[in-house]
């Protein structure tokens, strides 16, 4: 005998989580504030929002606050952000976010420039395609636009694509 247990999202949840259409929901949980968030195969959806599970950079549960931290990367079109939701029954959504931002990474690997400040290369799948993405994030204290900063970035990324053969 199989158990098919479906989640159904609540209909107060369904007119501001923005769902593709017959996308299948993996974990949802109510905030403190009365909203919804839900998790899918391909992204971590908020009230008006979805987050790419490759766009995450880290997600951190905390027991004591019932706090779900999502830190996303800086992109070229945005400032890193930070999302702390506090949810009020948390379920199964703590433990599928960090499930899903952990098997999008590939392979990860950091590159000193200036002591231990320096860059993280990240390959990373991204559900539906089949090229890996590739991020370089760069420690505080750098300056991306530093020549050494861009040439250790573009060493690192040729030498994970070479070992990968990607």
């Amino acid at each position: 005998m199989r158990w098919n247990r479906r989640l159904t999202l609540p209909a107060e949840a369904r007119g501001v989580l923005p769902l593709q259409r017959r996308e299948r929901l993996l974990a949802v949980a109510r905030l403190v504030d009365g909203s919804w968030v839900a998790a899918t195969p391909r992204a971590l959806v908020l009230p008006g929002r979805r987050v790419d599970w490759s766009t995450v950079a880290h997600a951190e549960w905390s027991d004591e606050r019932s706090q779900l931290r999502v830190d996303l990367l800086r992109t070229a079109d945005a400032d890193a952000e930070t999302h702390r939701l506090v949810l009020d029954e948390p379920g199964r959504v703590p433990e599928v976010v960090r499930d899903r931002v952990t098997s999008s990474i590939v392979a990860s690997r950091h590159t000193p420039v200036e002591g231990r400040a320096g860059v993280r290369v990240v390959a990373r799948r991204v559900p539906g395609e089949d090229e890996l993405q590739w991020q370089v994030v760069v420690d505080r204290g750098l300056d991306p636009a530093d020549p050494r900063v861009a040439a250790a970035s573009d060493t690192a990324v040729s030498d994970l694509r070479r070992e990968l053969g990607a």
